[in-house]
C-alpha cells in the first residue's frame, strides 16, 4: 500500500460513520479529486469496505479497530504468548509468516496477525476468506516437548479455548465441529483452525498454531459460494472489540497450552464435549481409505473420533474431513 493511501485509510478510520468528501481528503493530502478517487478504487479493490456516496463523500464501513502491538500488549495476562508480536498490514499468510520467523529461531508465544491476508489457507489447503479489518487472523508459534504423534490434538485443545473465550467475550453461542471448526448455532462457519508442524524424527522442532475468526462481516461481503456456509460473530451488530478478543484467546491459550503439555487432551474431553456440536450427529468422513458414513458417537482421550458405520461396525478416526447429515 503506498504512503498516501495508508493515511487516506486512516484519515476513514478516524472519521468513524462519517462521510468524508473528496474535497476534504484532496485538500488536506495535497491531491485532486480524482487522485482521492482512484486511491479509494485501489482501497475497495484490496477488500477494504468503503462507501462511495455521491454529494457525501466516503465512509469506511464497518472496519474493527485498528490492531496495534502496544495496544495488544498493555492488555495482555501471559508470561509469553504474544510478548514478542509482529502485526502486519497485509500478508499472503501469517501461518506461512510466523513459519519462516520459526525457521529462523523465533521463540515460543511469538505471534503474528494481520489485517488483511491474500493467501489464507485451512484444512487440506483450502483458501480461507481474510479481507482487511474484518477478522482475527492470527498465528502463534510453539515450541513444545510432547512427541510428534500428540501434535493433531493440539488443534482440538484449541477450539476449546477459543470457542470458550468466543462466548465469554463476543457473547456468540459457538459450537465445535470435530476436528477444528467452530459454528454459529445455525451452522455457518465462523472460525477455523489450522496447525503446521515441523519435525525430525520423532522431535518436534516447531508447531505454528493459526487462528482465523471472523468477526466482522454481513453475508453480502462473503464472496458468493461463501454466503450460505460462512458467517460473522457481529452479524446481530454487537460491538465486539478484536484487541479484547485477541487478549482473551492469546491468555487462554497459554493457560490450556500449559495443561495440554502436562496432561494430554484428556484434560480437555469433557470442555470438548459440552461445546461440540458434532456427536449424535449422521455425518459423512472422508480418511484417506476413502468415504465411511455413519454416526458421530463419541471422542476418546486421544482426540479421536469414533463412528458407528451404517455396516454396524464402531470406527476409529484419527483425521478426516467430516460432512454433516449427508445426502439430506
Amino acid at each position: 500500500m503506498t504512503e498516501i493511501r495508508g493515511e487516506i485509510l486512516q484519515a476513514l478510520r478516524q472519521a468513524g460513520d462519517r462521510f468524508v468528501s473528496g474535497e476534504e481528503l484532496g485538500q488536506r493530502f495535497g491531491i485532486s479529486r480524482t487522485a482521492v478517487w482512484k486511491h479509494i478504487q485501489a482501497l475497495q479493490g484490496v477488500g477494504y469496505p468503503i462507501e462511495a456516496v455521491r454529494n457525501r463523500g466516503y465512509r469506511l464501513r464497518e472496519e474493527g479497530e485498528e490492531l496495534r502491538p502496544e495496544a495488544i500488549q498493555a492488555g495482555l495476562a501471559t508470561n509469553v504468548f504474544g510478548r514478542h508480536m509482529t502485526v502486519l498490514e497485509t500478508v499472503d499468510s501469517t501461518n506461512r509468516y510466523a513459519f519462516a520467523e520459526a525457521e529462523g529461531g523465533a521463540p515460543e508465544g511469538y505471534t503474528v496477525l494481520a489485517e488483511r491476508q491474500t493467501a489464507g489457507r485451512g484444512r487440506r489447503g483450502r483458501p480461507w476468506f481474510s479481507p482487511p479489518g474484518h477478522g482475527i487472523w492470527m498465528s502463534v508459534v510453539l515450541r513444545p516437548t510432547f512427541p510428534v504423534f500428540r501434535a493433531p490434538q493440539l488443534t482440538l485443545m484449541a477450539a476449546v479455548s477459543v470457542a470458550e473465550v468466543i462466548r465469554e467475550r463476543a457473547g456468540v453461542s459457538v459450537g465445535i465441529k470435530w476436528p477444528n471448526d467452530l459454528l454459529l448455532p445455525d451452522g455457518r462457519k465462523v472460525c477455523g483452525i489450522l496447525s503446521e508442524m515441523s519435525a525430525e524424527a520423532e522431535e518436534i522442532r516447531f508447531i505454528v498454531l493459526g487462528i482465523g475468526v471472523n468477526v466482522f462481516g454481513r453475508v453480502e461481503d462473503f464472496p458468493p459460494e461463501l454466503r450460505g456456509v460462512a458467517g460473522s460473530l457481529a452479524e446481530p451488530g454487537s460491538p465486539i472489540s478484536r484487541t479484547a478478543l485477541i487478549q482473551g484467546l492469546l491468555g487462554r491459550l497459554e493457560t490450556d497450552y500449559r495443561i495440554y503439555q502436562n496432561e494430554g487432551f484428556r484434560a480437555f474431553r469433557e470442555r470438548w464435549e459440552r461445546l461440540n456440536v458434532s456427536l449424535g450427529r449422521r455425518i459423512a468422513v472422508q480418511t484417506q481409505s476413502g468415504q465411511k458414513i455413519g454416526w458421530a458417537r463419541r471422542i476418546d482421550d486421544d482426540g479421536a473420533l469414533w463412528v458407528e458405520t451404517d455396516e454396524g461396525h464402531l470406527e476409529k478416526i484419527i483425521s478426516a474431513e467430516v460432512i454433516f447429515d449427508p445426502g439430506s
